[in-house]
């Protein structure tokens, strides 16, 4: 089959699976690179045969955005993507669906002045609030994808040969959002099934916490009463399925930002605003981090993250990911949380999903808070999961279950 062929089948899986566009929505993709272009036409053809009214597009220019690093005035950061964000603001008010295409280069960061990072990384973070406003509530029908660069499948493939690297990693990604096969609507359906057999068994033994166990780790991460976890398909507030992420592995809920002890060991790099760092631990007492090290002694961007308000240092969602996803039998590292979140189990510093908790969606911030949840400008998945990590439900009268052994999800016939 042809690239443009398998194109148009990505194209069809994101428009009717993932974003499920309804006749009469309006549609925006957000965040696209140029290099994407071929892709957005394949989705406007398709969002507009499934009765699209209108499907807008921003793309974003990785060069003006390394113009604005190196010249611009470091008070105009917080200007980051505001506009973009007050037309996103407009079509979750209207319930339409959103689209947010990644591919760029995920260490473009990396030879800027330390403190300019700073600046732009907190003015990204501030205004990409009223975004994680509209998806922490499950309020619309949205979806995240990549559509791969040169620049970034040079950082994911090194060792191919440079010429080949683009059409290695599209290869790739056809494969990881498993657009191959005879019929890639039936394969996802089925896929999304059976993700939800494991959020529903999870639903029902409501356990009071999670233990994590591997190498460098040994974490109980809390859960408060009433949380609820979700898999791959959703519902927005108007009743619309939807697949949030393709490709999609993950299990997840909030966790009960006081109740995290322990320490983990990271076991895939983070990526965060253009930064990378490796080989790192976190120490948590009583939900909080309370220490961080690096083997690269690279402490200082995450402790910065840390600080970029009073609760980003406390954790808002645990998800869990089997070893054996695609993304992880890939042994690629993304260093991109739409890929790596899908090859291990993971943890979010910053704010949690209000859907996860039940009628937190309509609860007061205080209210949230005193239930467990957590409020942050922030969300930053880190990945603990591996084929060594086992993990143990904990439940209210002080026994434990196995849920995963191995990286493995245990047997729940």
């Amino acid at each position: 089959m042809s690239f443009d062929e398998m194109l148009e089948r990505y194209a069809e899986v994101i428009v009717k699976v993932g974003l499920n566009v309804q006749k009469g929505q309006r549609l925006l993709i957000w965040s696209a690179p140029y290099d994407a272009a071929p892709l957005v036409r394949a989705i406007t053809r398709w969002a507009y045969q499934v009765g699209a009214r209108y499907v807008g597009t921003i793309y974003e220019d990785l060069d003006n955005l390394k113009a604005w690093l190196a010249y611009g005035d470091e008070n105009s950061y917080e200007e980051h993507s505001l506009d973009d964000m007050e037309t996103l603001r407009k079509y979750g008010e209207r319930g339409d669906a959103l689209l947010l295409i990644k591919g760029n280069d995920p260490d473009y960061l990396k030879n800027y002045e330390k403190s300019r990072v700073q600046k732009f990384q907190a003015g990204m973070s501030k205004n990409l609030g009223i975004y994680r406003g509209l998806i922490g509530g499950g309020e619309i029908n949205r979806c995240v994808v990549y559509a791969p660069t040169q620049e970034y499948a040079d950082v994911v493939m090194p060792d191919v040969p440079q010429a080949d690297r683009l059409e290695k990693m599209w290869e790739l990604v056809f494969h990881l959002c498993r657009i191959n096969g005879d019929d890639p609507i039936i394969n996802w359906q089925r896929h999304v099934e059976n993700l939800a057999v494991r959020s529903s068994h999870l639903n029902q033994k409501q356990f009071d916490a999670l233990r994590f166990r591997g190498p460098g780790t040994d974490l109980t991460v809390g859960l408060p009463a009433g949380h609820v976890w979700f898999s791959g398909q959703k519902k927005s507030k108007t009743g619309i399925p939807y697949v949030a992420n393709i490709p999609t592995e993950e299990v997840f809920t909030l966790t009960d930002r006081t109740r995290l002890d322990g320490i983990v060991q990271a076991t895939r790099p983070l990526s965060y605003g253009g930064a990378t760092v490796a080989d790192f631990s976190l120490t948590f007492d009583k939900g909080r981090v309370v220490e961080v090290f690096s083997k690269s002694g690279e402490e200082d961007k995450i402790k910065n993250y840390l600080n970029t308000d009073e609760n980003a240092s406390y954790t808002g969602e645990v998800a869990l990911v089997a070893n054996s996803s695609p993304v992880s039998q890939s042994g690629r590292i993304f260093y991109s949380i739409l890929y790596d979140e899908n090859s291990a189990s993971h943890i979010a510093l910053g704010a949690a999903y209000r859907m996860c908790l039940k009628d937190g969606t309509r609860m007061s911030d205080e209210e949230f808070l005193a239930a467990g949840g957590n409020i942050s400008k922030l969300h930053l998945d880190f990945m603990v999961g591996s084929g060594e990590m086992d993990v143990d439900g904990l439940t209210r009268d002080g026994g434990s279950e196995p849920v995963m052994r191995a990286g493995e999800w245990v047997d729940v016939n």
